[in-house]
């Protein structure tokens, strides 16, 4: 089992989706234009609404929220396992 919040992140992220790093949510967009793609969870058919700043790496509107809130419990430490990772405190306000 991880044990801290940034690598039961990672877990949680290899396990359900086809991504291979944390990705940037902060920098995810809303998409505007018609596209092409799959949400980037595993066996998700919903249509794509978010993607990455380099235009890929889509989600859709539900695990948008998901992985949202995933990366915001990981950042506050809410994940079981203890310490606040300095990757994810450093230059956030109200950590």
């Amino acid at each position: 089992m991880p044990e801290g919040p940034l690598e039961h992140l990672k877990a949680l992220i290899a396990r359900y989706t086809v991504l291979a790093t944390i990705p940037d949510i902060d920098r995810y967009r809303r998409i505007t234009t018609r596209k092409e793609g799959r949400c980037v969870f595993r066996g998700c058919t919903e249509p794509i609404a978010w993607e990455d700043a380099w235009g890929g790496n889509f989600l859709c509107e539900g695990h948008y929220l998901v992985m949202r809130e995933w990366m915001e419990d990981a950042r506050k430490g809410l994940i079981p396992g203890g310490r606040l990772s300095p990757i994810f405190s450093e230059g956030k306000e109200g950590g």
